[in-house]
This record gives structure tokens, sequence and C-alpha cells, in this order.
């Protein structure tokens, strides 16, 4: 196997057990990598605030890719990268989705800002990351909705979400993640593989060098991407199939055992 040089980490479902924590185990195992010289990434679908929480107590990551691609910065360069859905676009896939799925709820994501037109039922609040105790997007108007450029537009309870691709395909990307409960539509240039290569770009390492570990739909272009993609054992079953290795699941220490195995 060829020498790692950097990790590509992503949170729910990998990283984060199901209690949203990192594990002691998981922790020491990474900054052990980090000690040897690995550059060590974070590649999420979620947005700074809600991934921060994690990450301030993982100093040890410098380039972190939120929002699935569409945004990303660097600690010690105090850089960031933001790619957002033109305003017109945004207008006429919101106004698509009202009138093929009135009944679901859409919500948009501003460079760390969340609105939402109708209010998300309490029921909802954990297919978009939301604990109980956390603050919940507000609800605003359709005036102030059609003056933005989102950085990425979640849609729950879409069952037909692929009319969205058939439609605007050639302006944005659509992932359905959560077992297809939640679909998230961002800029078409805007995927964790295109930010994570922009990534080893700036730090000067090639792709066959990457480590890479995933559970859900949002990393299948990462796999394809990296030399050595490593599926958690509650990963899709997609993963699976073009992994290099299975490791444990996220609630078993899945990644520090692929790295105690293959790294360190």
């Amino acid at each position: 196997m060829s020498k790692i040089q950097a990790i590509v980490l992503d949170l729910d479902g990998t990283l984060l057990g199901s209690d949203k924590s990192i594990s002691p185990r998981n922790y020491q195992t990474v900054k052990r990598c980090y000690d040897s010289g690995i550059h060590i990434i974070v590649a999420t679908a979620r947005p700074p605030r809600a991934a921060n929480q994690f990450v301030k107590n993982f100093p040890f990551v410098d380039y972190l890719v939120y929002y699935n691609g569409a945004l990303i910065t660097c600690k010690t360069k105090q850089t960031q990268r933001h790619i957002s859905i033109p305003m017109e676009i945004s207008q006429q896939i919101n106004n698509f989705i009202e009138l093929h799925a009135p009944q679901s709820i859409i919500s948009y994501e501003v460079n760390d800002s969340w609105y939402t037109c109708t209010p998300i039922p309490d029921s909802q609040l954990g297919h978009f990351g939301i604990r109980p105790n956390d603050p919940k997007p507000p609800v605003v108007d359709k005036d102030f909705i059609s003056s933005l450029s989102p950085t990425k537009i979640l849609v729950h309870g879409y069952s037909t979400w692929r009319d969205v691709i058939e439609q605007f395909g050639d302006h944005v990307n659509v992932i359905a993640t959560d077992g297809g409960v939640l679909v998230q539509i961002m800029q078409k240039s805007a995927s964790k593989e295109e930010a994570v290569q922009w990534v080893l770009n700036d730090i000067g390492v090639k792709s066959e060098h990457v480590m890479v570990f995933g559970d859900d739909f949002n990393d299948l272009g990462l796999f394809h991407k990296c030399g050595f993609p490593i599926a958690m054992e509650n990963a899709i079953v997609e993963l699976k199939n073009c992994a290099k290795h299975i490791t444990e699941s996220n609630d078993n220490d899945g990644v520090a055992v692929a790295l105690e195995k293959f790294v360190v």
C-alpha cells in the first residue's frame, strides 16, 4: 500500500458515534496519525456552526470541507472558498418544488445562516442535524428567500426528488441522504470530491496517497477519487462495493480500527 499522506474524515455516521461524540480511541488514533505528519481533513455535509462543535475538540484539523464541498476553510491561512447557487436558479428550483411537492419542507443555508419559509416540526428536526435544544432556523418571507444565493437548499419529504436532477441537473448537484429523507441541493461544482481535490492541490498531496472514510451517498465521489477508500460497517452498500476495506461501525471505533490496522 502506498504511503498515506492525508486522511479525509466524514463526521456523521463515521467519526461520530450515534451519540454524536468522538470516542477517545478515535481521537487518540487520529492524533497519532497527525503527529506522524499526516494531514487530517474533515469533509461533512454539516454547516460550520453544526460541525465546529465537534472539531473544536479536534485541534489538528486545518482544512474543513462543509456543506458537501460548497464551503472550504483553512484555519492556518485564514482563507475560505465558497460556492453558492445563483439566485435565479434557486428561485426556479423553489418554484418547481412548491409546484410538485407542496407538502415538503424547504430550507436554505447561506454561508452558515439558515432560513426557512415554513416552520420545521419538532419531529423532523433530527433529520436536519438539530438537537432538541439547538436554535431553529428563523421563518422568513418569500421575498427574502428569493433574494438569496444559497450555499445549499435542503428539502425534507420529497420522494420524487429525482425530478429536480432532470430539470436542473446542469446547474446543481442533488443528493438524497439519511435514507432518502433529506434532499441536499448544491451548486454543480460543489461536491466533497471537488473540495478535497482543491485542498490536496493546496497541500501538495496526490489523491492516490489519501485514505477516506465515509458512510453515505455524498461520500461516493471521494471513494472513486482517493487511493484508499474505507467504508464503515454502517455504510450504504454502494460505498461498501467500491471500498478497499470495510471497517467496524461508527459506534465501534471503526475509524480507529482501520487506522490502527493500516497506518499507525
